[in-house]
């Protein structure tokens, strides 16, 4: 399930010693073509750190990584390689000093930015679960981001993508109400009993998305 966000150009303003118009010629010094090469980097760290909670490296999230890379820097073929290799290995040790060389090169503005990325990399193969969201939230404070801003950035992420929601349900829900909330949403969606206004392929969809979203909440509440 991918989410798609309107990020702009992040290498325009990401980092504080490269200018637009360098970008756009590929002027680049060698200092500022290193600087470049470790915002990259750290970004892809980032990115591995948060697919660690379920390891779940598809193909959405290949594309998804993929995409956003090329457009903030540029077409290469060796950044999913770089992704997966930081799974295999560990990500741990490096997540800090990922987090430490972004404050120093680049914007705040493009550290949200990040943020909202990293959000589209937990989205991109299924609903974030609450596990993704601890991992966020603390990439976050090391980058410096408020907790303001990360609700906000949090807000407009979720909006589309969560398994509350889903469940026609708040986040401070319980158990209970995630039980009760599923058999409604069953009982409302299901492709034989669905409304009539409600097409065939619409209630076969949004049924699925709700057997996933209850999945995901039971294992959830049994890890809790």
């Amino acid at each position: 399930m991918g989410t798609n966000f309107n990020f702009g150009s992040l290498i325009h303003s990401v980092s504080k010693f490269i200018s637009e118009e360098e970008v756009v010629e590929q002027k680049l010094t060698p200092q500022q073509k290193a600087h470049q090469q470790e915002i990259e980097n750290a970004i892809l760290v980032l990115a591995a750190e948060v697919l660690r909670c379920d390891k779940n490296l598809n193909e959405d999230t290949e594309r998804f990584i993929q995409q956003f890379m090329d457009k903030q820097f540029g077409a290469a073929k060796h950044r999913i390689k770089s992704v997966a290799n930081h799974l295999e290995i560990g990500t741990e040790p490096f997540t800090k000093i990922a987090c430490k060389e972004l404050k120093m090169l680049t914007t705040h503005d493009s550290r949200l930015s990040i943020i909202t990325f990293l959000f589209g990399v937990a989205s991109a193969d299924d609903f974030v679960n609450a596990k993704e969201l601890r991992i966020l939230q603390r990439i976050a404070g090391y980058l410096g981001i408020s907790d303001k801003d990360f609700k906000q950035i949090k807000h407009t992420a979720l909006a589309g993508n969560n398994p509350y929601h889903a469940l026609g349900l708040e986040e401070d829900s319980n158990w209970e109400d995630v039980k009760a909330g599923y058999r409604k949403m069953v009982l409302k969606f299901h492709p034989d009993k669905r409304a009539d206004n409600v097409s065939e392929e619409d209630a076969s969809l949004k049924f699925r998305e709700i057997k996933r979203a209850f999945e995901l909440l039971k294992k959830q509440y049994k890890t809790d």
